[in-house]
């Protein structure tokens, strides 16, 4: 039985599926990655011995985020904090000795990772208000509201910033008005996370054109913020969770160590009043339009009267609106109605920009703003996905013509409950199946596929006829070459299980000839025509109808086997899935097999592929634990599937036979190219999602404008 010692050294030398992160130290001026290998079953203690043998920074004085909010614990694995995909990088906080022994009950600081976009004037405002709090003026309690909400004083006892705790948000653990217990105000936010969209919406309101007050990520402590059910009654279970619970007598909030918490800090802004104590008609169409370019961009939740505050500007005394609460912005869906954003109606919003808002609005870069709310917040995904859309609307609108009235209409739901889809909540889902369709079409190759589609949505015939042609190389498993094989099979030897022949060349060079040979002739009209019957079947006035009529389930499985009907039928010996084999033949691969279109829908906004591993070899040396498998992610196992007709089917060689009993010696490359497979098919998915939604929403701005015009 080997030793303690020769098992840790075994398990250094094995080599599993790698994982390259980076890690960036917050004290660095110039912000620079450093990357390290681990493991994908790493723990963050791992991380930190790492990071330790290269920085001489002992582990604990280490202190790990993934993104601003997320501290990470010593005892988590990498995959459970959501970190399973290479480029990830984590910050570093270098912890001093001193701080842990002299941690003050009452105080508030800048978040380390977001202190250099802190503007100096807001570094200031907080300096005020821990003076505040060491005279003792506590946090006061704002009384309106869905959560915990603190106005923070300065020395004179004026309030001077606002404070969110994100564990008092609606539905967190602290929520100070009986919120509790799971759910969410609205949904795509994740209780705890508001508060990075109201750091969001500072930083992304440039120049601070929207007149956003200056927002920040702040720890603080003090006593007085809500902990345990301290500020809940009895009917809202205070006696069962406060200091005060019978069930904790021998605890007294006296000894109880103040918790830190993290929030978003906002300046205080002393406005006169709100938009619930005037009319419309007395503020000039400019700070409307500012309003209403900010939400469409953001795609904001929860803009009513109560959060425009007005004040008086100092130079000529006209009104000037501010817009706060931004904690619904920024969401995994895009279901924003009518409803929900007071300024629709007014009538300032049908007058033309000013040359200054259009300006603005030209020169918003979308590609950067998207980089700096992923790396800066962890803000990705559908949330991303949804935010290139709204301004891919916004910019594309006011370049054709159209008010800002026309483009908050396709951008929100306008039927009187709210429940009827927007323009811009199909036209995502179209680019969403197209991209589905151009990945996993299941017989051109994706890049051809997507040309193909790209030439149907484009607002000119010839856009892509004017490029020069470039040749597709296809595999040999995207060609259907039963007729080859059907014309030299007496001059073929039978095929074995050992290693790749000449015969197998022979038909390489034939099938590129008959490629060749084929051109872009009757290959390129069918993906043309089977393009536009994709891109019809997707079309936004189908997506209409459905909307209007609910589909039953009779109907819905009349349409699922028309389409399988109607699915190519010159490429697949063998549909997928279907367990008819023949004796006399078999189908060889040298790789996993190709994934079916419906393995491919499972890519949703923002979520890469589940790959779970699975042990092939059977002794079960040093890997991780096996999944759960699901009907949506099943586990990546290499297998093969004897075909009812002869010939070879797609990707489908017999040279995988020959390797197949070397597969557990090399089952830690197997594993890697599974997972590496499967990653850049989501990357695929994403560009082409990206191209796709650009395309659609381009040609629906086009139509509306020539609507407008007549």
């Amino acid at each position: 039985m080997p030793s303690h010692n020769q098992a840790l050294d075994l398990r250094e030398k094995y080599r599993g599926p790698d994982l390259q992160i980076f890690y960036r130290d917050l004290r660095d001026p110039q912000n620079r990655k450093r990357k390290i290998l681990v493991k994908t079953w790493s723990t963050v203690q791992d991380v930190k011995n790492i990071i330790a043998s290269k920085t001489h920074v002992p582990s604990h004085s280490q202190r790990l985020y993934y993104g601003p909010l997320i501290s990470l614990p010593n005892h988590r694995t990498l995959n459970d904090a959501g970190i399973y995909k290479h480029g990830e990088t984590l910050l570093l906080e270098i912890i001093q000795d001193h701080v842990n022994s002299n941690c003050p009950e009452a105080g508030i600081s800048i978040a380390t990772s977001l202190s250099k976009l802190t503007p100096q004037s807001l570094k200031h405002t907080i300096q005020k208000a821990r003076r505040g709090l060491a005279i003792g003026f506590k946090p006061e309690l704002v009384l309106e509201g869905s959560g915990g909400t603190y106005f923070l004083h300065d020395a004179r006892k004026v309030k001077i910033a606002v404070f969110k705790p994100a564990d008092e948000e609606p539905y967190a653990k602290n929520n100070p008005r009986g919120y509790l217990g799971g759910g969410a105000l609205r949904e795509g936010i994740i209780p705890g996370e508001a508060c990075l969209r109201e750091v969001a919406a500072f930083l992304l309101d440039h120049g601070n054109f929207a007149s956003v007050p200056t927002t920040t990520l702040a720890e603080a402590r003090h006593s007085a913020f809500h902990v345990n059910g301290t500020r809940l009654n009895v009917s809202q279970g205070g006696a069962s969770l406060g200091s005060h619970s019978l069930t904790s007598l021998t605890t007294t909030r006296a000894h109880q160590k103040t918790e830190k918490k993290v929030g978003s800090l906002q300046t205080f802004v002393n406005a006169e009043c709100t938009m619930d104590d005037i009319s419309p008609s007395k503020i000039h169409k400019d700070q409307i339009h500012k309003i209403a370019i900010l939400d469409i961009r953001l795609m904001n939740a929860d803009r009513n009267s109560a959060n425009l505050l007005c004040k008086r500007k100092p130079e000529d005394g006209s009104l000037e609106l501010v817009p706060i609460d931004h904690g619904f912005c920024l969401r995994s869906v895009c279901d924003v109605s009518w409803m929900d954003w007071c300024w629709l109606d007014w009538p300032q919003m049908k007058e033309p920009l000013s040359l200054e808002t259009r300006e603005y609005i030209m020169n918003i870069d979308v590609d950067a703003e998207c980089r700096m709310l992923k790396e800066t917040l962890n803000i990705q995904g559908a949330e991303l996905d949804y935010f290139r859309a709204s301004n891919k609307f916004l910019k594309d609108g006011i370049s054709s013509g159209l008010s800002l009235y026309d483009v908050a209409i396709l951008c929100c739901r306008n039927d009187d409950l709210g429940e009827s889809p927007s323009k811009l909540e199909m036209l995502t889902e179209m680019a969403k199946e197209l991209a589905t369709s151009a990945v996993g079409n299941g017989r051109w190759h994706h890049a051809a596929a997507s040309r193909a589609i790209v030439e149907q949505l484009s607002l000119e015939n010839n856009v892509w006829s004017q490029a020069p042609a470039k040749r597709v190389i296809k595999s040999a498993s995207s060609i259907d070459i039963s007729s080859l094989l059907n014309r030299k099979t007496e001059e073929m030897p039978n095929m074995t299980q050992s290693s790749l022949s000449d015969a197998s060349s022979d038909i390489c060079e034939a099938v590129v000839e008959q490629e060749d040979a084929v051109g872009n002739g009757i290959e390129h009209e069918e993906c043309e025509e089977w393009a536009a019957a994709i891109v019809a079947d997707v079309s936004l006035e189908k997506k209409l109808q459905e909307a209007r009529k609910p589909e039953t389930a009779e109907e819905f499985e009349d349409s699922t086997s028309s389409v399988l009907s109607s699915s190519p039928q010159g490429f697949w010996l063998t549909k997928p899935g279907e367990d008819d084999f023949d004796e006399d033949s078999i189908t060889w691969t040298p790789h996993a097999s190709p994934k079916t279109p419906r393995e491919i829908a499972d890519f949703t906004l923002g979520m890469a592929p589940l790959v779970s591993f699975t042990d092939v070899g059977g002794d079960g040396f040093l890997l991780p634990p096996a999944c759960p498998s699901n009907d949506r992610n099943p586990p990546a196992t290499l297998s093969f599937r004897r075909s009812s007709s002869g010939g070879l089917s797609k990707s489908k060689s017999f040279a995988a036979f020959s390797s197949f009993d070397n597969i557990s010696s090399n089952i830690s490359t197997g594993q890697s190219s599974v997972s590496m497979h499967m990653e850049n098919d989501s990357i695929t998915w994403k560009e082409y999602f990206s191209k796709f939604v650009d395309l659609v929403i381009a040609r629906e701005i086009k139509a509306a404008a020539a609507a407008a015009a007549r």
